[in-house]
């Protein structure tokens, strides 16, 4: 009797066994839908696959991080003129650009408290893993970059009213303007972490900043040289670029000088076309002789005719000038 009493123990344990495997190894069900024990109001999820586990880790993590990714490129295609500086041969993209790289690093750390909440190997041997993040602790990371925002706008809003030299009021309120944009980025997900959709909208109006940096610019009082000039157009070109960009030369006077030199290359006919090679040089000077900045162009066009190369060559330059004077200028206060 005792001998059965042991074997049926034996069997019950063995069923007990054979069952839990058997869920133990059902397909969880976040791999082809919503995690049950991970809600969508409480946590923000994301899973992959992959041939390896460390892979479908990976991945998982970079799915959530996408969440977030979708709001940086948003902001990012609100300004597409991003321009590169070249100086001795170093290329430096503008702010434009390093403000999508600010935001993107400062991402990193909304992201900190992610992890891999379940992992699972289906019959095929392909590895899933699930990435979760708690919507609480998300927006707390968020809320902490838009204080941290917050303080340096207001730093830098106080320095535009302080300061004496126009060209650190421009530089301060393009700051000001700078971070607000990077707060927007933040704001954006934080309405997408926030369940309720309203997120911690800003205390200052981005419009009116943009107006003060306008009227900063508006306000200052430029003259024109030329420096080089082999094709003869330049100053005309200068002039008129000045005008659009909304602060004209003065005839004479004024707090700076724009100087600009032009140097060409004839490289002559190479394979049936006429190639040009140039440098534009833009200079901001005070009146006591001191560069407020510079910034350098690199120049090249061809054509099947010389007189059509050099008409590209001014047209090249006059577009230049146009695009890119106004932002110039600002990172010129701000150098």
């Amino acid at each position: 009797m005792r001998e059965i009493r042991q074997l049926n123990m034996h069997a019950l344990l063995f069923i007990l066994l054979s069952s839990y495997a058997s869920l133990s190894l059902a397909q969880p069900d976040w791999v082809e839908g919503m995690p049950e024990d991970y809600p969508d109001e409480r946590y923000l999820t994301a899973s992959a696959s992959a041939s390896t586990m460390q892979r479908a880790k990976d991945r998982a993590l970079a799915n959530l991080s996408k969440v977030f990714e979708a709001r940086v490129d948003e902001i990012s295609t609100t300004r597409s003129n991003t321009a590169v500086n070249i100086v001795d041969g170093q290329e430096s993209f503008t702010r434009h650009h390093k403000l999508n790289q600010q935001i993107r690093v400062s991402t990193d750390k909304i992201l900190h408290g992610a992890r891999i909440a379940d992992t699972y190997k289906d019959d095929l041997f392909v590895y899933h893993a699930l990435a979760v993040l708690d919507r609480s602790q998300a927006a707390n990371n968020l809320k902490h970059e838009i204080e941290r925002i917050d303080e340096h706008t207001a730093t830098e809003l106080q320095r535009s009213r302080s300061a004496s030299d126009p060209l650190q009021v421009i530089a301060s309120l393009d700051a000001a303007i700078s971070k607000q944009n990077e707060r927007y980025a933040f704001q954006k997900m934080l309405k997408v972490v926030d369940r309720s959709g309203v997120g911690q909208p800003s205390e200052w109006n981005l419009a009116e900043i943009k107006a003060r940096l306008e009227d900063a610019l508006a306000n200052l009082r430029f003259s024109a040289a030329i420096d080089q000039d082999p094709i003869g157009k330049l100053d005309s070109m200068l002039l008129s670029a000045m005008g659009n960009a909304g602060f004209p030369a003065l005839s004479n006077g004024g707090d700076y000088v724009l100087v600009a030199s032009l140097s060409v290359q004839d490289l002559g006919l190479r394979q049936g076309w006429y190639w040009l090679r140039g440098k534009l040089d833009l200079k901001l000077i005070e009146k006591d002789g001191k560069v407020r900045g510079r910034k350098q162009w690199p120049l090249k066009v061809s054509a099947l005719q010389q007189n059509d190369a050099e008409s590209r060559l001014q047209t090249q330059i006059s577009e230049k000038l146009d695009d890119e004077l106004r932002d110039t200028i600002i990172e010129f206060a701000t150098q």
